[in-house]
């Protein structure tokens, strides 16, 4: 039997064996995102939106700002500032204990960080099932807020780190 023959013969027997070919599973989209806390607030942010996670180190003071301006860090070499989300956000200022963190900022026009009371870790969502609606938000934090997502009866804000650099209240530090 010449080799043609038998892949004729064996492409006919897998046709006539009916084996059919693994179905593709399509998997939903998944949008992960940090969590974390601002006074009563259940924050999530972009992963895009976030350079890094530290915890907080020492800050050096800057005379004649903004109260929630809380300093200067030292993170890795690169001078960075800090502001207090809470207190920006009108909460009570961070109380800096063992769970307190400083996220680092992915923004290229500016070297700075947010300090928030509590670090959730990452969240993962279904961008279309997840959705909620978002209501009754605080006046200076509903600016930030572009949407809303639940799961598991928790809901969480999503917040727009991008939105809140380029707010001109916020770059405006000095008191």
């Amino acid at each position: 039997m010449n080799p043609v023959s038998l892949l004729i013969r064996m492409e006919q027997a897998v046709h006539d064996a009916g084996v059919a070919l693994p179905e593709e599973k399509v998997i939903a989209e998944q949008w992960v995102g940090l969590s974390f806390r601002a006074g009563d607030a259940q924050l999530v942010t972009a992963m895009g939106q976030i350079r890094e996670v530290v915890p907080v180190v020492p800050l050096t003071p800057v005379s004649r700002t903004r109260s929630w301006m809380r300093g200067i860090a030292n993170v890795r070499g690169t001078l960075l500032t800090v502001v207090d989300l809470q207190a920006y956000l009108g909460y009570e200022p961070v109380t800096i204990d063992q769970y307190s963190r400083l996220i680092v900022i992915n923004d290229d026009s500016l070297q700075g960080c947010l300090m928030v009371i509590l670090l959730q870790g990452l969240r993962h969502f279904d961008p279309v099932h997840d959705r909620s609606s978002v209501k009754g938000l605080p006046e200076k934090l509903a600016p930030y807020v572009i949407g809303g997502l639940s799961k598991d009866q928790e809901q969480w804000l999503v917040f727009d780190i991008n939105k809140l650099v380029e707010d001109r209240t916020f770059r405006q530090v000095a008191a």
